[in-house]
């Protein structure tokens, strides 16, 4: 009886349900956190220039840098903890750390909303550590490109919901900011009378509250997601060792040569990130020629989510034709990609515009809906193919140390993720255009020895495959 069990729970359609049960738990996890992530900064500002004793104007940029520092500590020990307790239960734990930050905006208190941004820090690292974890103990070497972008395509639909939600809750309470504005001598026409984008008491509960439900129903989902490993799983959940063993596991790792050569990429995706969550979505608030433009932080992650899921699909068909599809090919369109991107930052986007309002006007042209749309899908491309590559190379660089390579993959990415939001907010003077500058040649950088480590992998695969099947001919002489 227990035998048939095994081969119940082992098909390739166990492993499709797994996948996407993972991707829907992202879904629902990041629908609030990247939402959070797009108009924390601006719904900051808004609460202090309506209450300025409660909090900071820049508590956003300082709570994140909060965040980023017990995140990378998290990274340290998250690979002991899963030996511990397994995947499943590492991304229990985190959804409830997800769900402590959007409730402190029910009673907006510095102390809770700074204790809240350390419990998201945690929550983060155990969540990408168990995510991680799941992927490789509920896939194949032959399936393990497929279901990373099918976890990663359901998981991106959360920004096709975000622009949803934003859309939903800035129409609601539309209607009374324009009747305020009816009260007051307004032209549109003239920057001077502008301001820029402000958020209401009400669509700060709104949004805050639905992002709350969110986390309760990833809660909810990682309960119910199926727990035993597939047949000849890249990495099983069985524990190895003691908690002390596998922290001096992920020391050894962190200073290994494979993931040397990718930190340019793991420390890209941090910046990048940071960047696309955080500052551009600023600088598009702070910028008051966009005041007028309502919709644009409901347009933006709209975008995003349409060239994930776009690109996550075709990674996924690609994958069944061409071996390895996800390594060399992926990065160099996502370089591409994100490169392209930042150009167009560039070229529209006033320099100071992330740090406060500004009237300035940018190099060549402005923000419209069709652009920031066109803008969106162009990171969400170059996003997921960067995205696509980490988790892939991390499940088969190190073999005998895949859950440490997890880790340390975004260990590395906030080093300089953290690097970044501490130049952003004690920097002021240091324009935007440092940041699209920097961030496209560091992504060439991250390419370069990207190709240097795939190739390695690659050779390594091969030699495994040729000893396996020696071993297997020599077996069956006996």
């Amino acid at each position: 009886m227990e035998e048939k069990s095994v081969v119940c729970h082992t098909t390739r359609r166990y492993e499709l349900l797994c996948a996407a049960m993972l991707g829907f738990g992202h879904l629902t996890i990041m629908v609030g956190y990247d939402s959070e992530s797009f108009v924390l900064e601006s719904v900051i500002h808004s609460i202090h220039e309506r209450t300025p004793d409660v909090i900071s104007k820049y508590a956003g940029y300082y709570g994140q840098a909060v965040m980023y520092v017990f995140y990378m500590l998290g990274c340290l020990f998250s690979p002991s903890i899963l030996n511990e307790i397994g995947s499943k239960w590492i991304l229990i734990c985190s959804a409830v750390c997800f769900a402590s930050f959007p409730l402190g905006f029910f009673f907006i208190n510095s102390y809770y909303y700074y204790f809240s941004q350390i419990l998201l820090g945690v929550g983060y690292a155990l969540y990408y550590q168990g995510n991680g974890g799941y992927l490789t103990s509920h896939s194949t070497r032959k399936t393990i490109e497929s279901n990373v972008n099918i976890a990663w395509s359901v998981g991106c639909c959360c920004l096709l919901l975000s622009a949803g939600i934003l859309a939903g809750v800035t129409h609601m309470a539309y209607s009374d900011r324009q009747e305020q504005m009816a009260l007051e001598p307004f032209d549109p026409e003239n920057l001077d009378d502008q301001i820029e984008r402000r958020f209401s008491d009400l669509e700060i509960k709104l949004l805050f509250g639905i992002f709350l439900g969110a986390s309760v129903v990833a809660f909810l989902n990682f309960v119910a997601i199926p727990g035993k490993d597939v047949t000849n799983c890249i990495q099983g959940t069985k524990k190895k060792g003691t908690f002390f063993e596998s922290f001096k596991q992920t020391c050894i790792a962190l200073i290994s040569r494979s993931m040397l050569e990718l930190f340019p990429l793991f420390s890209v995706l941090g910046i990048s990130s940071s960047f696309w969550l955080s500052i551009f979505p600023t600088a598009m608030n702070f910028t008051v020629a966009n005041s007028g433009m309502t919709y644009l932080c409901a347009i933006y992650p709209l975008s995003i989510g349409i060239g994930e899921i776009f690109m996550a699909t075709f990674i996924t068909q690609m994958s069944r034709r061409i071996k390895d599809f996800s390594l060399q090919p992926a990065m160099a369109i996502g370089t591409i990609f994100s490169i392209i991107a930042f150009i167009l930052v560039h070229l529209s986007t006033p320099y100071d515009s992330p740090h406060r309002p500004t009237r300035e006007d940018p190099l060549l042209f402005g923000h419209s809906y069709t652009f920031i749309f066109i803008l969106g899908v162009i990171v969400g491309i170059g996003d997921c193919c960067l995205n696509s590559c980490r988790s892939v190379i991390c499940a088969l660089a190190m073999p005998d140390r895949r859950a440490q390579a997890f880790s340390i993959s975004k260990l590395y990415q906030y080093f300089e993720a953290l690097g970044s939001c501490v130049m952003f907010f004690l920097s002021p003077i240091i324009p935007l255009y440092v940041y699209t500058i920097g961030i496209s040649i560091h992504l060439f950088i991250a390419m370069i020895f990207f190709f240097m480590t795939a190739r390695r992998t690659q050779t390594m695969e091969r030699k495994m495959t040729i000893e396996e099947t020696n071993t297997t001919k020599k077996v069956e002489l006996k």
